[in-house]
């Protein structure tokens, strides 16, 4: 590729397919939209592969390809997870990223395996040594 290519980076990468769907046509598809539609689409997705178990939650992420979690704090009406991954390193290069497919997936997979109404909502956090990290927070009834 063109080494000009001010996305050259990217082209190079072997997540290349998956970042130029997810982070570049989507977004352009959607629109001013695309944090919410993804959201409720990653809800969607929770209801058509229910899972029976919370602990399964860690591993259907990583199966998805949405990256590995780590709970990070949870208390009576919150739960805070990190969300991360080679491919979640690379896609975070990208300001436009949007990770709340995954954000609304977790939270109606919580939902479903736990009977409690879950809402979540995702950031990105820029930490120390300038590393962002995305932060997913589960807010339950």
């Amino acid at each position: 590729m063109n080494p000009e290519n001010e996305n050259a980076h990217i082209i190079d990468n072997e997540h290349f397919s998956y970042l130029l769907i997810r982070d570049y046509l989507l977004g352009n598809i959607l629109g001013e939209h695309t944090d919410e539609i993804l959201y409720w689409a990653g809800k969607d997705l929770a209801r058509q592969f229910p899972l029976k178990d919370k602990q399964d939650v860690y591993e259907a992420m990583i199966y998805c390809g949405f990256g590995e979690l780590e709970l990070l704090k949870k208390d009576e009406k919150t739960q805070q997870y990190r969300l991360s991954s080679d491919l979640i390193t690379v896609r975070l290069q990208n300001e436009m990223a949007s990770f709340q497919l995954e954000a609304g997936f977790l939270a109606e997979q919580i939902q479903l395996t736990t009977g409690i109404p879950c809402e979540a909502k995702s950031e990105i956090i820029i930490g120390k040594n300038k590393k962002k990290d995305v932060i997913i927070t589960i807010f339950t009834e």
